[in-house]
């Protein structure tokens, strides 16, 4: 694992085993897209993207679920890391 992966580092946890199946299954098959969520909506008049830019940095700052990050290439066991 490079340095670079683990920079901006604010904690990491080991994964649930539930979070290890899905990361398996993810890796064994990437196109699979079994446990990708999406939502896609339509906005309507002029974006300030900017403002969403902010708005998205604020909410991000606050919920750590949203700075997470998982970690598997060169390490013993994966990580689920949360980025400052």
């Amino acid at each position: 694992m490079t340095q670079t992966a683990l920079a901006n580092v604010d904690d990491a946890y080991p994964l649930t085993p539930m979070q290890q199946g899905m990361l398996y299954h993810t890796i064994s098959d990437p196109d699979s897209g079994v446990f990708v969520n999406q939502i896609v909506t339509s906005l309507e008049g002029e974006l300030d993207v900017g403002r969403v830019q902010a708005s998205w940095a604020s909410v991000a700052a606050r919920h750590e679920a949203l700075r997470t990050a998982f970690l598997w290439e060169g390490l013993d066991e994966p990580l689920q890391v949360v980025r400052t």
